[in-house]
């Protein structure tokens, strides 16, 4: 029986995340936002790939709490993509496609990683086996059984226990350092990049640039690190506030404990981003004290 191979170049939900990907890169360089203006071209209101994408977004966001309602609701959605018209889509990729290839290297573009991968394959392929009547009823079988398990497992009370570990953690923290982290940690890049610093934004774009170098990375981010310490410990040395050497010390402690292993993690880029926010925010406070 015919199998199913994933392409890049017709996911749509795929596509949809690399473009947003895209957005972030151009924002932080302050390059011309041109995947901002290909996802308004090709993802706006009435589009087939508006109406295909949000078919995608459905299934990744809703949750149940059993697996006979996720594979009902995955039915429903498959159902309702039948209703898409194909010829029109086929048409609406093609000049998308062709689109990206004439603003981006396509290697370089495809190439970047997503979290969600996996996800947006099996759904992709769910939508094309829908269409399809000669196709390989296992590889269609284990696409339906990825989606049912991420629908159905990470329900309402996974998620309470991950927010109350998270809530955890940060009260381990001095009250006003924890939500300084946790302001940066929540921010989206969209809305609040402008507050950034030259730090910050240098941080984030290494970080978005060289997702898949992570020697280059790991390079950049051990030098801004040692750096950082540096300017906490003469900050440290003649700051008269009790407090603010408090806050000073600890940050100083969880920087120093940094491991530079073959991969930086979320937690430790979010270490460093909040540590610039404190120096941003002392040298704040003492440039208005002057």
């Amino acid at each position: 029986m015919k199998k199913i191979k994933h392409s890049k170049f017709k996911n749509t939900g795929f596509l949809f995340e690399l473009l947003t990907r895209q957005i972030t890169l151009e924002i932080l360089n302050g390059s011309e936002e041109k995947a901002k203006e290909i996802i308004k071209e090709f993802y706006g209101r009435g589009t087939q790939l508006s109406k295909e994408l949000r078919l995608f977004n459905l299934i990744i966001n809703e949750k149940y709490n059993s697996e006979a309602k996720a594979e009902k609701f995955i039915d429903v959605v498959l159902e309702a993509h039948t209703k898409l018209d194909y010829n029109k889509l086929q048409r609406e990729k093609y000049n998308l496609i062709k689109s990206i290839k004439e603003n981006f290297e396509i290697n370089n573009f495809l190439s970047s990683p997503v979290t969600n991968y996996k996800i947006l394959a099996s759904i992709h392929k769910l939508f094309e086996g829908k269409k399809n009547d000669v196709l390989d009823i296992k590889d269609i079988f284990d696409s339906k059984l990825t989606l049912v398990e991420h629908i159905s497992t990470n329900s309402e009370s996974t998620l309470k226990a991950k927010e109350d570990k998270l809530v955890e953690e940060y009260r381990k923290q001095e009250k006003d350092l924890r939500l300084l982290t946790y302001k940066i940690l929540v921010e989206t890049f969209n809305k609040k990049y402008t507050t950034l610093d030259k730090s910050q934004k240098g941080l984030l774009r290494e970080y978005i640039n060289n997702v898949t170098n992570t020697s280059k990375f790991n390079e950049y981010f051990e030098s801004q690190l040692i750096e950082t310490i540096t300017s906490l410990h003469s900050m440290y040395k003649g700051m008269k506030d009790k407090i603010t050497k408090i806050k000073l010390r600890e940050t100083i402690n969880v920087l120093k404990k940094q491991k530079i292993g073959k991969k930086i993690t979320d937690e430790q880029v979010s270490a460093l981003m909040m540590s610039y926010e404190l120096i941003k925010e002392i040298k704040n406070v003492n440039g208005k004290k002057s």
